[in-house]
C-alpha cells in the first residue's frame, strides 16, 4: 500500500467504526431501544399485576354468588338492591357515591 492510501484507509475505517458505534447506541436494536423496551416491560408487568388482582377480586365475588358452601345470601341481596335500586319502604338509603 502506498503512503498516500494509508490516510484514506484510516479515515474510512474510522468513519465505519463511528457509524457502527452510533448505530449500536441509537439504532432500532441499539442501547436506547433496549432501555425503552425494558421500561415498557415494567409498565406491562405492573398492568398484569393489576389485572391479576382485579381477577382475584372478581373470582371472590363470583364465589360468593355460586350455589354451594360459599353462597352468601346477604351479598346476593345487597347486589340485587344495588342493581335494581330497590329498597324497603322502612329503609332510609344514603347514596355515598
Amino acid at each position: 500500500m502506498s503512503k498516500h492510501g494509508a490516510p484514506l484507509l484510516t479515515i474510512g475505517l474510522g468513519a465505519a467504526i463511528l457509524y457502527l458505534g452510533a448505530h449500536a447506541v441509537t439504532g432500532r436494536q441499539g442501547l436506547v431501544a433496549y432501555v425503552d423496551l425494558q421500561a415498557q416491560e415494567r409498565v406491562l408487568q405492573e398492568r398484569v399485576a393489576e389485572l391479576a388482582a382485579e381477577e382475584a377480586a372478581l373470582q371472590a365475588r363470583a364465589a360468593r354468588l355460586t350455589p354451594g358452601e360459599s353462597f352468601d345470601r346477604d351479598y346476593l341481596e345487597e347486589r340485587a338492591r344495588i342493581t335494581l335500586a330497590a329498597g324497603d319502604s322502612e329503609e332510609i338509603v344514603f347514596d355515598l357515591n
